[in-house]
């Protein structure tokens, strides 16, 4: 039954609406030749709209396609396997969700190569896989965050997820206490939904510009969050509307369910006030809760995207990581 809550909010026809492509912020430039950082955020925004544009994803013509196949159904993956990957060691494995409407392949060229995921998984040593959503009745790739216990594949997003983590397992190797998730938009939302309901898979969730849907978790779980979002971001709101709840909630739900004082906040301004960052501690099995709100980056204000721009000379993608990575599921 907890499952079913999260599918019915998912499902009422109110959800996902302007979730798919990172949307780009135009304005009127001067007439002045272009520096070096103005080509590179041309080059950003030219890279933005490409997400979420495919109605019928190619997957199987990327090098690193790969499938599961289970009870007749099959469902595709994108993986990236380290340049430092050593089959004798346990590495670590990260799951990150592509936004609705998107393809595997198109989101882990963007994500993975642009903004330079993969080349940090390199640098790192740890393993990303890139899955496809499932065209459903929005006519796009989406995630449903809910379980609603079927083993059908392409009913069950947690469920796929976990027969991915199988069947990468079953050729890589894999370390169980170090399987993460991550995911931008719908993705985050995607996100929500395995630490829900999959708290024993994923040892820590990252969101960029996503959202929790609906309020129940699986009881005897406990998960540790970061997310970043943007103050000005118009798809998910950070404040909220008639179809997503507010940052605010999430957190709020976040702490209550993992058991983090409130009064643990330590807050901080970095990038000269255009970011704050929040971190709330304390919770049961050491959990924690992390949230950057990124009023701009790159002289924009903070919208829907996956952040890139350095807060305090770190990226978003090794903060992410560095907090990933400092949890296990044995800990």
């Amino acid at each position: 039954m907890r499952g079913i809550h999260f599918h019915l909010i998912l499902f009422n026809g109110l959800l996902f609406t302007g979730c798919n492509a990172t949307k780009r912020v135009t304005y009127d430039a001067p007439q002045v030749e272009e520096t070096e950082e103005e080509e590179k955020q041309e080059h950003e925004e030219e890279k933005e709209e490409e997400w979420g544009e495919a109605e019928e994803c190619s997957n199987s013509a990327d090098p690193n396609y790969r499938t599961v196949v289970r009870n007749g159904e099959t469902r595709e993956f994108i993986l990236h396997i380290p340049s430092s990957y050593d089959s004798a060691t346990p590495t670590p494995l990260v799951i990150n969700f592509h936004g609705f409407g998107d393809c595997a392949s198109n989101y882990a060229e963007v994500t993975g190569n642009f903004y330079q995921f993969d080349t940090l998984a390199d640098s790192e040593n740890f393993i990303v896989a890139y899955p496809q959503g499932v065209i459903r009745e929005k006519e796009g790739g989406e995630w449903d965050p809910g379980d609603n216990g079927s083993e059908y594949l392409n009913e069950n997003d947690v469920y796929f997820t976990r027969e991915m983590v199988a069947e990468i397992s079953s050729e890589f190797n894999i370390d169980n206490n170090k399987v993460y998730a991550t995911g931008y938009s719908n993705g985050g939302m995607m996100v929500y939904g395995v630490v829900c309901h999959a708290g024993d898979l994923i040892a820590a969730g990252g969101v960029m510009s996503g959202i929790m849907l609906g309020e129940i978790c699986d009881s005897d779980e406990y998960t540790s969050i970061i997310h970043f979002h943007g103050i000005a971001d118009e798809d998910i709101p950070y404040d909220g509307n008639g179809h997503f709840q507010s940052v605010a909630d999430t957190v709020s739900i976040w702490l209550n369910h993992n058991n983090i004082p409130a009064n643990s906040l330590v807050s901080r301004q970095m990038n000269g006030g255009n970011v704050r960052h929040d971190r709330y501690s304390g919770g049961t099995e050491n959990t924690s809760f992390e949230l950057y709100t990124v009023h701009s980056e790159h002289d924009k204000e903070g919208g829907h995207v996956w952040f890139s721009d350095n807060i305090d000379g770190t990226s978003p993608n090794q903060i992410l990581w560095a907090f990933l990575s400092n949890h296990r599921l044995d800990d």
